[in-house]
């Protein structure tokens, strides 16, 4: 997940297509030429505005960068949204 201020969208804009599922509430965008999730917005969510961010997407960073990246775990099928969950290794 990323801030709102730590997410900036380079380039691409035009070759993504965004999707709205169910309830409508959060943003998800898919690549128009091979259906990859790119990135979603949650725009209405428990600890507010968040970003989910697909690392394969990225470019230019190493393995190394990608390592040293902090990780938020938040416990979202129990509407825990300020815990870890209780078990996490396999996410």
């Amino acid at each position: 997940m990323a801030r709102e201020d730590g997410f900036r969208l380079l380039a691409g804009e035009t070759d993504l297509t965004r999707y709205l599922f169910n309830t409508k509430k959060n943003e998800h965008y898919f690549c128009k030429h091979c259906g990859v999730r790119a990135f979603g917005i949650g725009t209405e969510t428990p600890i507010g505005k968040m970003y989910g961010i697909n690392l394969g997407c990225l470019t230019d960073v190493s393995d190394e960068e990608l390592s040293r990246l902090p990780i938020t775990y938040v416990d979202g099928r129990n509407d825990s949204w300020q815990s870890a969950p209780e078990i996490f290794a396999h996410l």
